[in-house]
């Protein structure tokens, strides 16, 4: 496999991880947490997509 397709697997890895630590933190009591957490929830939305049509388009 190539170095290109690790990489994608341990982003989308380390980005479900960051999602779900987001969704955890949007959920719980409101305040600064959860502001964060919906952040995370964003940020990870569109890291996840970005990172495969990246993949994708390299080995094109």
């Amino acid at each position: 496999m190539s170095p290109f397709l690790w990489v994608a697997i341990l982003g989308t890895v380390f980005g479900l991880a960051f999602l779900g630590n987001g969704l955890r933190l949007a959920y719980g009591p409101e305040g600064h947490a959860a502001n964060a957490g919906r952040l995370h929830v964003a940020m990870a939305g569109i890291f996840v997509p970005v990172l495969w049509v990246i993949v994708l388009f390299s080995f094109l």
